[in-house]
């Protein structure tokens, strides 16, 4: 009876010894560190499932994607690091929803691809407007996202557009709005600085009902920025009312128009409509007047004037914010500044899809950032 006693007493120290070890390592020893789990294309529930094994906790935040939905797009802490147990770590899921592919606008008037992209339930975001020799003004130079991309279907769409050669100027080319509905014409005027007007209701048949017929001034004139468009909405006619397609009064006299036209842009100080046009000039009068022939004297010569010492030129930052689009695979991204200094390449790596690119770029003068991704243009922006 002794020797089992003996045998308790010993197996119960060990235990009591066993438990001790244990305790002192589970507080002391142990790390209590957790390491972040990569959760990227994973479904919510196999992802918050990684965040408890490893003792984290989720909060999820839906997002629109064209991924779908409750697919894990992004999480704020970067897969492999090191936290505390117990730690927050944000999970950035898709809503879903119906996924349509962007229509390529590029090469179209700007009001022709804002009727597109509308027309395929997009609407447009950011409009740019460069100076290029090479695109007629008004063209779309390039977009963002770009075609044939699958994005959700309350994606906006960015546009570079051209602004000809000269980069504009105080006048602005009345679009042709013929079959517009008034949402889309207000979009297009708002984006290229002219305003809309009073809207008036006539009779035809020619246009939808709901629409533009003709806008005054008519399309094609040339008027300074801040206009307002009148426009003439068409409606149904009523039985027995006839559709008058007459001009508006500013076109049945051209003389008038013309010369109207060429006393606003030349005078930009205020001045009274013509009623008629201003009579030629005589012939003699155009002809130059004779210069007297006189001997050229030599100039005195003068002493060199020390040189003014440069003023050092501030440098400015241009915060870069680009988004990626989602690709099947990652393709090169390349991002160039051109600046007072020259040319210089600030990015050049692989990037996956719907990354998110942030960088503040320090730049002098005037700047301009392009973009390619897998070697074709994709976007530009510029910055002052």
């Amino acid at each position: 009876m002794g020797k089992v006693h003996r045998w308790g007493m010993a197996v119960a120290f060990v235990v009591i010894i066993a438990s001790a070890y244990f305790g002192i390592r589970t507080v002391f020893v142990e790390d209590k560190s957790a390491t972040v789990p990569n959760m990227a294309g994973m479904q919510l529930v196999d992802a918050v499932e990684a965040l408890q094994k490893e003792g984290l906790l989720a909060k999820v935040d839906q997002v629109d994607s064209p991924e779908r939905a409750d697919t894990v797009i992004s999480q704020n802490l970067p897969a492999g690091e090191k936290v505390s147990k117990g730690k927050v770590v944000i999970v950035r899921v898709s809503k879903g929803g119906s996924i349509l592919p962007v229509p390529d606008v590029r090469g179209l008037k700007f009001e022709e691809g804002v009727k597109r992209l509308s027309e395929a339930g997009f609407k447009v975001d950011k409009i740019i407007r460069v100076t290029d020799k090479l695109k007629p003004a008004g063209s779309i130079i390039a977009q963002n996202p770009a075609a044939p991309q699958q994005v959700a279907a309350n994606c906006m769409v960015n546009l570079l557009v051209s602004a000809g050669g000269t980069g504009g100027g105080a006048f602005v080319n009345v679009p042709d709005l013929k079959g517009q509905g008034i949402d889309v014409v207000t979009q297009v005027l708002e984006q290229i600085g002219l305003l809309v007007g009073s809207s008036t209701e006539t009779p035809s048949a020619e246009v939808p009902a709901g629409t533009v017929l003709r806008t005054n001034p008519r399309n094609g004139a040339n008027v300074p920025a801040g206009s307002q468009i009148n426009l003439v909405i068409a409606r149904p006619p009523k039985p027995g009312e006839a559709s008058p397609e007459t001009p508006p009064a500013d076109d049945q006299d051209p003389q008038r128009a013309a010369a109207v036209r060429t006393v606003v842009i030349k005078n930009t100080e205020p001045s009274d409509i013509p009623t008629k046009l201003p009579d030629k000039p005589a012939a003699d009068s155009l002809k130059e007047p004779k210069k007297e022939e006189t001997k050229a004297e030599p100039e005195p010569v003068k002493a060199p004037q020390p040189e003014k010492p440069i003023p050092a030129v501030p440098q400015k930052t241009a915060k870069l914010r680009y988004q990626v689009p989602p690709l099947t695979k990652p393709l090169s991204l390349k991002i160039e500044l051109t600046d007072d200094t020259g040319t210089k390449v600030i990015r050049d790596a692989m990037a996956n899809g719907s990354e998110y690119i942030s960088m503040n770029v320090p730049f002098t003068g005037q700047a301009t950032v392009t973009i390619y991704l897998g070697g074709d243009f994709v976007w530009q922006d510029r910055f002052n």
